[in-house]
């Protein structure tokens, strides 16, 4: 067995997937949480070593445990939150679908945050994205946003507490589909939609994923009438403006040098009965303010989940577009242990601050 690549990193503040850029052809990925192996976990079942090959099942793996409050090391499979392989293309088998098979959804509320009815919620975890059709809601329908939250196999939560809508949607959803979103644009830096923006000396914008942007980076806007304050569209009359990001204050929010105290209030589309918005809220990176860039010089690392986004530039080349594409492995939340019946943590990664080491396997002779 040859080691083609191996690694490690820290589990962020707010644990979500990780993905890791492995060569193709990988067969086999030991990962191992070398902070939890030192720790008894007690019940809450805090794997410590987990193990993936080739012809295992996507999202599944094995993972050894302490049970109980003792030392004593358990064995178990994931169901679910385990290894997946990962290919933007979707062409390697075994990766999950670039879009997701639809799964039938009852009813959605009028909220700021939409909350899905659903029977099936396999493959959710928070930070999934995923994109509704069908429900009624035609200013929600088909945009992609991120699960909040969620109880399973029965509801999904749209959106975060800190990137809601700026306004609910105008009307109760029926029955209808969601789909779970397995990709984003190739390209970084990425066009994306905005749900939300304040009124404020410094703006605060929110946006339906993560956006990735760091400070320094400039942006415009493509605000619709329907969502008022149109005031931040580029036109000849302000000289085709462009704002600079000040501060990213989460993966969904980052605040802007544009005073909007005076700006006509933003609001999300409202829904018109078996009609589409004609557009979104966007905003559209488009450059940097290398002066405003070098004073943030530190944080000039596009990062989503705490991680960087492959292949991206760091400091005053941040805002470079790049291809982000890499092949690799999705590192899983956890979920429940065919065995115990119980959630078991997943290779991402137990508790914030943990240090986990990878090590990834090329079989010299034989197969599946």
């Amino acid at each position: 067995m040859a080691i083609i690549g191996q690694g490690s990193f820290i589990v962020p503040a707010t644990i979500v997937n990780q993905i890791i850029a492995i060569p193709s052809g990988v067969d086999t990925l030991r990962v191992m949480n070398y902070t939890r192996a030192g720790t008894i976990g007690g019940a809450a079942r805090f794997g410590f070593e987990y193990y993936w090959q080739r012809g295992m099942a996507a999202a599944t793996g094995q993972v050894k445990f302490y049970a109980n409050a003792g030392a004593i090391v358990t064995g178990d499979t994931l169901l679910t939150g385990g290894f997946t392989l990962y290919d933007p293309s979707g062409q390697t088998e075994g990766s999950l679908p670039l879009i997701g098979n639809p799964v039938a959804t009852t009813a959605s509320t009028d909220a700021v945050r939409p909350v899905i009815s659903t029977a099936s919620t396999a493959g959710i975890s928070i930070g999934t994205v995923v994109r509704v059709s069908g429900t009624g809601q035609t200013d929600v329908n088909g945009v992609d946003m991120v699960v909040g939250a969620f109880v399973p196999n029965t509801s999904i939560t749209l959106l975060t507490a800190t990137n809601a809508l700026a306004t609910a949607p105008g009307v109760i959803g029926g029955a209808g589909f969601y789909r779970i979103i397995n990709v984003n644009s190739l390209f970084y830096p990425r066009r994306l939609t905005v749900v939300n923006i304040t009124q404020a000396v410094n703006a605060n914008v929110g946006t339906a994923i993560a956006h990735g942007l760091t400070p320094g980076q400039a942006v415009r806007f493509h605000i619709p009438a329907v969502s008022g304050m149109i005031q931040l569209n580029p036109t000849v009359f302000n000289n085709y403006q462009v704002a600079t990001i000040m501060s990213v204050v989460d993966d969904y929010n980052f605040t802007i040098d544009i005073d909007t105290l005076a700006f006509t209030p933003f609001t999300w589309p409202t829904a018109v009965p078996n009609q589409m918005p004609v557009s979104f809220p966007q905003v559209v990176p488009v450059g940097a303010n290398t002066a405003e860039a070098l004073v943030n010089i530190g944080s000039q690392v596009p990062r989503i989940g705490g991680i960087q986004i492959p292949n991206t530039g760091t400091g005053i080349l941040a805002d470079a577009t790049t291809n982000t594409g890499i092949l690799g492995m999705v590192l899983g939340l956890g979920g429940l242990g065919s065995i115990s019946g119980a959630a078991i943590t997943g290779p991402a990664g137990s508790v914030a601050g943990d240090r986990v080491y990878w090590v990834a396997g090329k079989s010299d002779f034989g197969g599946l």
